[in-house]
């Protein structure tokens, strides 16, 4: 009987005063923060998209498994674009949730392929239930 590895979870972000940052991952990766629109790496708004789009690529091929379609899944991308709410208070309203997923599948298919990633992505089953945010003890 096989175990399943888990990656520890959360994350750490930190910026200078010029405000060049970075993120690093309790599993050891890591990125760059962009402190402004003109500096390199992701904003947090762009890791919120990234989240959601890797989550449900990942997903594609677990409902593949599911589905008893995995035989026949080749490449997937999900390419998801956020829109900020119009009125206060600073939010994300909307993110649009855009499949290629390649392999030898009817337009049916395709839709249980992505209904179910749906059904088994966490960030998106976050999404839609509350999420606590809660603040713990000072890290310094």
């Amino acid at each position: 009987m096989s175990q399943v590895r888990v990656r520890p979870m959360g994350a750490t972000a930190s910026l200078d005063r010029t405000g060049h940052g970075g993120v690093v991952a309790r599993s050891g990766a890591s990125l760059t923060l962009a402190g402004s629109p003109s500096m390199e790496g992701f904003n947090p708004l762009e890791l919120l998209d990234a989240s959601l789009a890797g989550c449900l690529a990942l997903s594609v091929r677990i409902a593949a498994r599911n589905l008893g379609l995995n035989d026949r899944l080749g490449s997937v991308s999900v390419e998801v674009i956020g829109a900020k709410a119009a009125e206060p208070p600073s939010r994300i309203a909307r993110q649009t949730c855009r499949f290629a997923i390649e392999g030898d599948f009817n337009d049916a298919e395709r839709r249980s392929l992505i209904e179910e990633a749906h059904k088994v992505c966490t960030i998106g089953n976050s999404y839609h239930a509350a999420i606590d945010i809660i603040d713990g003890e000072p890290l310094l």
